[in-house]
């Protein structure tokens, strides 16, 4: 998936790992630079990259957007890694995102269990439950 695409969600990429299995050398290369840049600015980064003919290019990077759980987790890896103090580290979350934390949420074995019916992109963070309506009349 390329460029505009992926941004409007429109196609999603393969997933990081399959650049491991189908290329390892410019999987090599693009982990040392990933590294690289989450050393220099001291954050998650979001990497925008291409191949072509075998060789990797860097298009942009920025700090990676995420969830208020993801952010929690980021920061507590940023200090693991030695890259933040933990005030730094505690300034890095969002104090609006922490409201999404006491969101319900699914249990994470019983995500295990569970059968997904469909899959899709989530619009809200959180759990929901309750009866399902495809109109608005019938709801």
């Amino acid at each position: 998936a390329q460029g505009e695409d992926v941004v409007a969600g429109i196609r999603t990429p393969n997933p990081i790992f399959h650049l491991e299995e189908t290329n390892p050398e410019v999987f090599q290369e693009f982990v040392t630079i990933a590294n690289k840049l989450e050393n220099h600015y001291r954050d998650m980064q979001d990497l925008e990259f291409t191949i072509e003919n075998g060789k990797l290019y860097i298009l942009q990077t920025r700090n990676g957007k995420r969830t208020a759980q993801a952010a929690v987790k980021v920061a507590v890896d940023l200090v693991s890694e030695g890259l933040l103090t933990k005030e730094e580290a505690i300034l890095k979350v969002e104090p609006k995102q922490l409201d999404s934390l006491l969101h319900p949420t699914f249990k994470p074995d019983a995500l295990k269990k569970a059968k997904p019916v469909t899959k899709g992109l989530p619009a809200s963070p959180g759990a929901a439950s309750g009866a399902v309506y495809f109109t608005a009349e019938s709801a």
